[in-house]
Order: C-alpha cells, then structure tokens, then sequence
C-alpha cells in the first residue's frame, strides 16, 4: 500500500491510481512525530520510503531528514517534488544527498522496479507505459 499525506490531488491522479493509495490527513512535517504512523510503518515492516510533493525545501526536506534520522531509507522523487523558489532546487537536493537521500525519478522508479521483477508481461507493460 502506498501512504500519502495530505489530500486527494484528484487532478492530478487517476482514479486507479489514487485508489491504490491511503491519503494520510497529516501535515508532511509532522508525520514522523506520530505515533499511529511510526506503529502503521513498523507492522508494514516498511524500510524504504518516497517522497515527493510540494514544497521541496519545506515539507518534503523536513520528512526526509526525519525519516533518514530514524533509519529508513529515503529517495527524493525529484520530478514529483516542487520548490517554491527554483534557486533553492538544487541547494536542498544536495543537502539531501549529504544525508544518504537519494534523487530519483519515477520514470527511473519504475524501470528500476520491474527489472527486479520475475513477469515479462509486467515489464512490458512498463516499458509501453514510460515510452
């Protein structure tokens, strides 16, 4: 299962995809302080952790940082992460990176995840998506 926090961005998801998610009611900078999410990530057995979404050098670099301070590996979706002002972009990526927080994408995500997969139709099916 796939846990975003904050609201339904409807227009910007499909409803198959949005349907696959849980829309955590939480602020992003806030989540690891509570309890139900630390619980939530321990029973999933979670261990790593995307994050993208508004504000990069806010929200997004305030979870990161926590999450990687807690243990969890962290990647950065950079093509799904925005900064309110651009010039900032690339000093909070590289301070991420100084954290052990990998930049990636989800074209990258994807290809990289049906390559460990053992279903040739699955990995076409990515491939005709991504092309």
């Amino acid at each position: 299962m796939t846990h975003v926090a904050g609201d339904r961005p409807s227009p910007l998801l499909t409803d198959r995809i949005a349907d696959a998610m849980t829309f955590l009611a939480v602020d992003p900078v806030m989540l690891w302080r509570h309890d139900w999410w630390a619980a939530e990530a321990e029973a999933s057995a979670i261990e790593l952790v995307f994050l993208g979404g508004a504000w990069l050098e806010e929200d997004v670099l305030i979870a990161a940082l926590a999450g990687a301070g807690q243990g969890y590996d962290v990647r950065l979706m950079a093509d799904l992460a925005v900064a309110r002002k651009q010039e900032d972009r690339q000093l909070v990526i590289d301070r991420l990176a100084l954290h052990g927080i990998e930049t990636t994408t989800l074209r990258q995500t994807m290809l990289e995840w049906a390559s460990r997969i053992d279903d040739l139709a699955t990995i076409r099916r990515v491939q005709q998506l991504l092309s």
